[in-house]
């Protein structure tokens, strides 16, 4: 069962694919001879982008400035090469994969909730001072990506599988690969590797869902946790019941980073923050002020409970 879902993939013509441009800024970002300058060049063939970064690089989301950004060179300065290739491939991906025939599939709420969670990877990263957040942004964001790719190679059974397992996704998992041999981490990870993507990013995605243990390297090590931590957390802002999403939250990083919950708190403080300018670059609804807020204000409170000590 599992060679025939990959046989479906490898032949499928409307498989999703990336953008060149997403590809040569990532591979720009690899390259030490490069300068900003360089980069800066590069991403000015894409003006919506390049609006984007400007716009970004004058919100504080990655440092308060006391200047105004009025050029791609200082914008690519000021975030840094690799923040601008996460942010450049991220948003070039969006783009060219939202508006996608994938039938019955719910699209929007599929990049809702990958969006908070590269929203929450990173800020779990910065939190707990990993300094390699802007992987886990985008490993994040690609952790699902094998969802879009079996909607496309089963468009009529899928999304009735994503409806029996009811938004679950351990449920959503023993349910794939009852039907398809394989679950859409290890989709993704296939993806990810007929895309070239560098290797972390593979490992994130297949070991976003199941963490591997002692067969990748430290820095990837971390990463994958970080990542497989991510949709934990944005499940608080997805799932109807946050008590419960709190709970799973609380207990996920205790087990992967032997973390306090007292960490939380500020981590939770920050996606909310950041949820409004990551939704301005992406142009995409990921809740209402307000209903974010009351999540928010809820997950609070849960923390505060007794009912978070017998999580």
């Amino acid at each position: 069962m599992q060679t025939e879902i990959f046989q479906s993939l490898k032949y499928c013509r409307t498989l999703p694919s990336i953008p060149v441009l997403a590809i040569q800024i990532l591979s720009l970002c690899q390259d030490p001879k490069a300068d900003s300058k360089k980069m800066a060049a590069l991403i000015s063939h894409d003006p919506a982008f390049s609006a984007k970064l400007l716009s970004l690089a004058n919100s504080g989301f990655y440092a308060r400035i006391q200047h105004q950004v009025t050029s791609l060179t200082q914008g690519v300065t000021l975030l840094g090469r690799e923040a601008v290739a996460v942010l450049a491939f991220s948003f070039s991906l969006y783009r060219n994969l939202r508006g996608g025939e994938f039938g019955a599939f719910d699209h929007q709420r599929f990049w809702r909730r990958s969006i908070l969670a590269s929203i929450a990877g990173r800020a779990l990263a910065k939190h707990t001072s990993f300094e390699n957040y802007e992987e886990v942004f985008l490993g994040a964001l690609l952790q699902d990506i094998g969802m879009l790719a079996l909607s496309v190679v089963s468009p009529d059974l899928y999304p009735k599988v994503i409806a029996e397992a009811a938004h679950c996704h351990p449920r959503l998992q023993a349910l794939e690969i009852e039907q398809f041999g394989a679950d859409h981490a290890e989709v993704g990870a296939w993806l990810a590797k007929e895309w070239q993507l560098p290797e972390v990013y593979q490992k994130a995605i297949s070991g976003s869902h199941q963490y591997p243990g002692g067969e990748l390297s430290c820095l990837q090590a971390e990463c994958v946790k970080y990542v497989a931590l991510s949709g934990v957390f944005a499940d608080i802002w997805c799932w109807s019941d946050t008590e419960k999403a709190v709970c799973e939250a609380m207990a996920a990083i205790t087990a992967l980073l032997d973390e306090d919950a007292n960490l939380l708190n500020p981590i939770l403080t920050e996606i909310v923050e950041n949820i409004p300018l990551i939704s301005a670059l992406f142009e995409i609804d990921l809740g209402a002020p307000v209903e974010v807020q009351q999540t928010f204000e809820q997950a609070q409170k849960i923390l505060l409970s007794e009912s978070v000590v017998e999580c």
